[in-house]
């Protein structure tokens, strides 16, 4: 059941921050807090870094507050960062879909159209009154918190050709945005509403359009969040966008009496499973992603799989080269899952022994990843990989 939270219409900005946009008033222009920032507090959580949007470009700013102490400025992304009486402040000129109006005629709907989702529309002016033109405080007034693109319930619009279209949502104009969502859905503080879910679903392949260190970095945040089991679960298009080598692994029945789950379930429960450790969970993420290549089925209808984890190894090392991951990353991401199933059959003295093989994390890793790799075989397996975690603490000892 979700928890009902109070949302005040006000919040106490810093006198520090509110003088200075006092000073942008005063020149009569248009100036909010806008983002994270507003959020936190909204929720009542520390602010976090604080931005601001205003109808004025940077060389205006620059006079106007020429008794503040700059410390960076972009002129290509029309930002500057002030700082307010030891605050540092982001402040950026409206951003507009016609870059050719100019800064001082732009509105502050055209600014928060091009942002990512309702929840970060939500504006305070020096006042600390809240603005809310895309309805982003009714999507925190229950926990979980309900996200949705900027764009969804917004009416249709009569195009150039005279067409009455949708409103796009922001997922669909910008792919990074479809990466933060699963990344917010992942926290667990975030559930993502039926209309942008299905805008993710539609667009995922867009994401491929990415750089690869972009790309990697926005996966990244996905792979080392809470729920990312459910995140793949429910987007699978988003990860097959990112690595097709796993189009094969989404229905593959595995035959086997030690399995439960299709592969693509059993390798998005492994890493659901582990520890938040990078290369441990990319490792089992890819760790059976080579067995469809592998089968061998016998007379009774159950499969093996021999050589699996060397095919899986080569497409992994391959995958990550792609996305231009660092050499440490993937030599380490190759090393556990070729020996991702050793550790399902050592006893104590065996790990201590490879321990003197290996580096003792190494050993560590190895184990912790077959305890994943164990209970996402099958429920029944969840005592024993219990006990292969307790093992991977005594190696370390």
């Amino acid at each position: 059941m979700a928890d009902t939270v109070n949302i005040p219409d006000t919040i106490n900005i810093p006198h520090q921050v509110s003088s200075m946009m006092y000073y942008i008033n005063e020149h009569e222009y248009q100036c909010y807090v806008v983002g994270e920032c507003v959020k936190n507090m909204l929720l009542g959580e520390p602010m976090g870094d604080v931005d601001i949007v205003v109808n004025a470009p940077l060389d205006r700013l620059e006079i106007i507050l020429e008794e503040y102490r700059i410390i960076d400025m972009d002129s290509r992304k029309n930002t500057m960062t002030v700082m307010a009486g030891g605050i540092p402040v982001m402040i950026s000129s409206y951003r507009c879909n016609n870059p050719d109006t100019p800064i001082p005629y732009r509105t502050l709907q055209d600014e928060l159209e091009d942002r990512d989702f309702t929840v970060n529309t939500i504006c305070a002016d020096r006042f600390g009154v809240i603005r809310d033109i895309f309805d982003g405080v009714s999507c925190l007034s229950h926990k979980p918190f309900i996200l949705k693109a900027v764009g969804e319930g917004q009416p249709a619009y009569t195009n150039e050709d005279g067409e009455t279209v949708a409103a796009p949502l922001s997922v669909e104009k910008n792919p990074q945005y479809i990466l933060k969502a699963l990344t917010m859905m992942g926290s667990g503080e975030y559930l993502i509403s039926h209309n942008t879910a299905n805008a993710i679903k539609l667009n995922a392949k867009s994401v491929a359009e990415l750089p690869p260190d972009v790309l990697r970095r926005g996966f990244e945040d996905i792979l080392m969040s809470k729920r990312v089991c459910d995140v793949f679960m429910e987007y699978s298009g988003v990860l097959t966008a990112i690595f097709p080598e796993f189009n094969n692994t989404v229905d593959f029945e595995q035959k086997s009496i030690f399995q439960s789950y299709t592969l693509y379930e059993h390798l998005c429960k492994s890493v659901g499973y582990s520890t938040p450790d990078l290369a441990l969970r990319y490792a089992l993420l890819f760790h059976g992603v080579g067995k469809p290549d592998c089968m061998a089925e016998n007379a009774e209808g159950y499969a093996t799989y021999y050589g699996h984890s060397e095919r899986s190894m080569l497409i992994a090392v391959n995958a990550l080269k792609r996305l231009e991951a660092d050499r440490d990353l993937i030599d380490e991401v190759a090393f556990l899952i070729n020996h991702h199933d050793m550790g399902e059959i050592l006893e104590e003295q065996d790990a201590l022994e490879l321990a003197e093989k290996y580096s003792k994390q190494d050993v560590r890793k190895i184990i912790l990843l077959s305890a994943a790799n164990l209970r996402a075989k099958s429920p029944d397996n969840e005592q024993k990989s219990s006990l292969l975690k307790k093992m991977s603490e005594i190696v370390i000892k």
